[in-house]
């Protein structure tokens, strides 16, 4: 594909128990290091799912700051997942604020999206809703995704900065977890 159009640019999407328990690209670190063997490696980046992440063990923090140290992030799909066994889709936050927080922290903190890249959010109803509900996980993603965007951006970068220099980590954890609880 990259021969056949020079302009192109390709997004590999790590998928780590799709199709069906056979796993070509699992994480992000497979994608990227994938798409240095091609013969275009700079029209090469990712899109990294949260739910992906999880599903594969990881933090989806953790593969979005590898992926942006390499210039590698190009998009994101937002969502939430629930244990290991199959990609659930769930609302963004709904499993786990703290780890949706963080998301959202480094995106934010290194300026993803003011370069073009996308945050898409990839939910799915829960069960069978009726029809004039049936989009709320979408409002409900995105109003949380805002909301985590206003805590992060509230806490005081000095304190956490001192707070990790003196790896008062139990610290820094209650303070993170007070500016969620409100």
């Amino acid at each position: 594909m990259l021969d056949y159009d020079p302009k192109i640019k390709i997004m590999i999407e790590s998928k780590p128990n799709e199709p069906m328990d056979h796993t070509y690209i699992p994480t992000i670190g497979h994608a990227i290091g994938l798409g240095l063997l091609t013969n275009a490696p700079e029209r090469v980046g990712c899109l990294i799912e949260s739910a992906h992440a999880i599903l594969a063990g990881l933090d989806p923090s953790d593969e979005m700051g590898y992926a942006m140290a390499h210039n590698k992030l190009w998009s994101v799909h937002l969502n939430d997942q629930n244990g290991l066994k199959y990609d659930q889709d769930k609302s963004f936050g709904s499993v786990d604020l703290r780890r949706a927080l963080n998301q959202v922290r480094i995106l934010d903190r290194h300026g993803f999206g003011n370069n073009g890249e996308w945050i898409g959010l990839d939910v799915k109803a829960m069960r069978t809703q009726k029809a004039e509900v049936a989009t709320k996980h979408l409002s409900n993603s995105r109003e949380i995704f805002l909301r985590l965007l206003e805590i992060s951006r509230s806490l005081d970068d000095g304190k956490i900065k001192q707070l990790v220099s003196t790896r008062d980590y139990e610290e820094l954890d209650r303070y993170i977890l007070k500016s969620l609880i409100g």
